[in-house]
């Protein structure tokens, strides 16, 4: 949750005096903000349904009910991680990620790992979109496909992921990687790559998210939600067991035929 109050913060200088207004009240009252329709906010905060629909806009969200949605979300998980129990023990752990392990071997359908691989294959350009824990799946997948002979890049910094999401062309390909589907700067990436028309792949790890209604291609796998105090201990691994498979079956589809094929296992 203090992640998510960050990013809204970090847009406050690029607001009006009102829409500062507006953005101090969803700091001070998330949860209050919840059980509001817009014009009851309108009246709470002394200012109209059209500033906080602006503001809401300018936070990165479409309106003011999609950005109520991505609040709520946030603060269930929020609850999430307070319920977990902290004294858990190894065998704990070990079970839990044997879980998340399975969970994406038993999701991997071949039919669909072809169409995915088929979209690397066409791609002129392959850029990968993750923040946070995912970035490092996207750095080991982009050199990997890299290595294979396609043109990819993984970026760490906000405004070059920005930068780059704006300069894809509609023969390129973007991947996302995104546990929950519903990062804020995620789903500004994807909104601009959206609108260019450029093939969205995405990998998540939750239902039902606005990242996987922008996308052309979804892959989900379930990973159990836990956190350490503050700390995000959700393995990443199913991300990197999916597209290691999608990556051995674009070099078969796209390769010297060396490598074998998924479909002989």
């Amino acid at each position: 949750m203090q992640s998510f109050m960050k990013r809204l913060l970090q847009h406050r200088d690029q607001l009006s005096q009102l829409e500062k207004q507006v953005l101090d009240y969803i700091i001070r009252q998330p949860q209050k903000l919840l059980s509001l329709k817009l014009d009851e906010a309108a009246k709470e905060m002394f200012v109209s349904t059209a500033t906080i629909s602006r503001t809401c806009k300018k936070l990165g969200f479409q309106g003011y009910q999609d950005f109520k949605l991505q609040l709520q979300l946030y603060i269930r998980e929020d609850h999430q991680v307070k319920s977990h129990d902290l004294s858990a023990n190894l065998s704990f752990h070990v079970k839990r990620y044997e879980k998340d392990i399975q969970e994406v071997l038993n999701r991997i359908n071949e039919e669909d790992l072809s169409k995915a691989a088929s979209m690397l294959v066409q791609a002129r350009h392959v850029e990968w979109f993750g923040v946070g824990h995912s970035y490092s799946v996207c750095w080991d997948a982009s050199k990997k496909l890299l290595l294979l002979g396609k043109s990819s890049m993984a970026r760490i910094d906000w405004d070059d992921l920005r930068s780059s999401a704006i300069n894809l062309q509609k023969d390129d390909l973007a991947i996302f990687v995104s546990y929950s589907g519903e990062t804020l700067h995620i789903l500004e990436y994807a909104h601009i790559v959206k609108n260019q028309g450029t093939p969205i792949l995405s990998i998540v790890g939750t239902p039902s998210n606005h990242l996987a209604d922008l996308s052309d291609f979804v892959f989900y796998t379930p990973i159990e939600h836990y956190y350490y105090n503050d700390v995000d201990m959700c393995s990443r691994a199913p991300f990197q067991i999916f597209l290691d498979l999608l990556l051995l079956e674009y070099k078969m589809k796209h390769g010297d035929g060396s490598c074998a094929s998924l479909h002989s296992r």
